[in-house]
C-alpha cells in the first residue's frame, strides 16, 4: 500500500491542521478495504495554499462506474462520517451526490469549530482524473501498482464553443444590467453586474492559459495573480446609479477586451453581433474582435 509521506512531510508549520487531517485521511484510506486512492488538489496541491485553505480531497472506491457502483461509494462515506468526530471538534456535516447509469459521486463537506474544512469527492476509481486532466491533485495513497495518468480533457482546455458561450452571456448579461438600472432596480442591476464580472474572469484566464479556466476568478488569483484583466477594478460599484452606470461601462470594455484575447490565444471566433449591439446599446466602442 504506497503512500507519498513525503509530500505531506513538505507542507509548511502554518499548514498543520490540514497536515494532520490529511495524514487522518490517509489512515483512513489504508485501513479500509475498499478504498484504491487518495489524491489531495486544489491550492494544496498547487502549493498555494496558506493556514485557511480546506482539504480539497478524491478518494477513489474498488466500485464499478455509475449507478451499479453507488453502494460502495455509500458505504465509504458512511465509514468517513463514523470517524470524523475523531478529527477534531466537528461543527456539522453536509453530505451530498448525485448518481445515474454513467457516473456517481458522494461528497461529504465538515467544518470543524478551528476553522479546519474538509471538501470530499467518492468516487469509482476508474473516475479519478489525473495528470493532465487534475494536474493539481498530488496522489498520497494507493492500493497496488502505481495510479496510471488517466486520459480525459485536460484542465488547460476550453472548447471554443464555450468561449462563445461564455461572451454572448457576458454581453446578454450586461444588457440586462442596464435594463435593470433604467428601471431604477439598482439591486438587480448590482447583481447581474457581479455576474458579467464572473464571466470576465473565465475568459481571461481562458486567454492566460490558465489551468481550469471554467473556475474564473480563483484561478487566475492562484496562477498568475500579477496578470489581472485590465481595468476589471472600474467594473465594482456599490449602489450608487451613477456609480453602477460608470461600472457597466467599464464591464462593457473589460469584457470585449477580454473577449478578443480570449479568441485570439483560442484561434476562434466570438459572437461579434451580440457584442456590436450590447457596445452600441450601452455607447461604448467595439474592440477589435476575431
Amino acid at each position: 500500500m504506497p503512500t507519498n509521506h513525503a509530500w505531506l512531510s513538505s507542507l509548511g508549520q502554518p499548514m498543520g491542521r490540514q497536515r494532520a487531517a490529511i495524514a487522518a485521511l490517509m489512515t483512513f484510506c489504508e485501513t479500509s478495504t475498499t478504498v484504491s486512492s487518495l489524491s489531495v488538489g486544489c491550492s494544496i496541491g498547487r502549493g498555494a495554499a496558506d493556514e485557511l485553505s480546506d482539504v480539497d480531497a478524491a478518494i477513489g472506491v474498488t466500485a464499478p462506474r455509475g449507478a451499479a457502483g453507488a453502494r460502495h461509494l455509500a458505504q465509504v462515506e458512511e465509514e468517513l462520517v463514523d470517524v470524523l468526530q475523531g478529527w477534531g471538534n466537528l461543527v456539522d456535516v453536509l453530505r451530498t451526490g448525485t448518481q445515474d447509469s454513467d457516473f456517481a459521486i458522494r461528497k461529504l463537506f465538515a467544518q470543524y469549530d478551528d476553522r479546519l474544512q474538509l471538501d470530499l469527492a467518492i468516487i469509482a476509481e476508474t473516475e479519478v482524473r489525473r495528470g493532465e486532466g487534475a494536474p493539481d491533485f498530488v496522489p498520497l495513497y494507493w492500493h497496488g501498482e502505481a495510479p496510471a495518468t488517466t486520459s480525459g480533457p485536460s484542465a488547460y482546455d476550453v472548447s471554443a464553443e464555450r468561449l462563445r458561450e461564455w461572451a454572448f452571456l457576458g454581453w446578454r448579461t450586461l444588457l440586462d444590467a442596464d435594463k435593470y438600472l433604467r428601471r431604477g432596480s439598482v439591486w438587480e442591476a448590482h447583481q447581474r453586474l457581479h455576474e458579467v464580472r464572473e464571466l470576465i474572469w473565465m475568459l481571461w484566464a481562458a486567454a492566460r492559459g490558465t489551468t481550469y479556466p471554467w473556475h474564473g476568478m480563483s484561478q487566475v488569483l492562484d496562477d498568475c495573480p500579477d496578470q489581472l484583466p485590465p481595468g476589471v477594478e472600474a467594473t465594482v460599484a456599490g449602489l450608487d446609479t451613477t456609480d453602477l452606470r460608470h461600472a457597466i461601462s467599464a464591464a462593457a470594455e473589460v469584457l470585449s477586451r477580454c473577449s478578443a484575447d480570449a479568441a485570439a490565444a483560442h484561434d476562434t471566433s466570438m459572437p461579434s453581433g451580440m457584442a456590436r449591439y450590447a457596445l452600441e446599446t450601452l455607447g461604448r466602442p467595439l474592440a477589435n474582435q476575431p
